[in-house]
């Protein structure tokens, strides 16, 4: 379960979404700064090729803006 919020408090309105293994949830732009997390985990919802038995991976990746940053 995927809790997306609003932007001004971590109370509603917000949106549970459920994701199932391998979806993915894309967000940007404005909506960057909505609360967001996850409320809770289904045991054995994930991969068990992936070793995860709360079934969740999460990967951030963002990008800074900065234009003086050395390239990695």
């Amino acid at each position: 379960m995927f809790r997306f919020g609003n932007v001004a408090s971590r109370g509603r309105p917000y949106t549970d979404v459920e994701l199932e293994s391998g979806d993915l949830f894309v967000f940007g732009g404005p909506a960057r700064l909505a609360y967001h997390g996850v409320p809770r985990t289904i045991s054995g919802t994930g991969d068990p090729r992936i070793g995860l038995p709360s079934g969740r991976l999460n990967i951030t990746l963002r990008e800074s803006g900065l234009a003086d940053s050395p390239p990695d």
